[in-house]
């Protein structure tokens, strides 16, 4: 399960960078929230339209260490990775950014329920 958990984590960077909505779509919850490094709480809808409309734009993000940790209710997958990244005008710039995905199987797949970003 490791495996499968860490590939998630992966999957959901490959996707962002890729500005897939479509498939990052499937891999969110439907009441998805993302709780960006300034503490702003963006559910699912608002975030894809800004990534759909380039208005956030995720150019890569390459990973430095994935850790796995069991709730009672799912899972954590934390993250860190550096993102190259251009939100709302910024010049592009490289973050290095803590993303702590809440995951839960739902209909036997992996959901992602939430994600808090901040820095490392």
């Amino acid at each position: 399960m490791d495996e499968e958990l860490r590939k998630l984590y992966r999957d959901y960077n490959t996707v962002m960078a890729a500005d897939d909505t479509v498939r990052l779509d499937k891999l969110l919850a439907p009441d998805f929230t993302l709780t960006h490094m300034t503490g702003y709480v963006q559910p699912k809808g608002e975030w894809l339209q800004e990534l759909g409309q380039g208005t956030m734009h995720y150019y890569s993000s390459v990973e430095d260490h994935v850790s796995l940790r069991e709730t009672s209710r799912g899972w954590h997958i934390i993250g860190q990775s550096r993102v190259v990244a251009s939100i709302h005008g910024s010049a592009k710039s490289e973050w290095p950014l803590n993303t702590d995905l809440y995951v839960q199987r739902v209909n036997g797949q992996w959901q992602i329920m939430s994600a808090v970003v901040t820095t490392y």
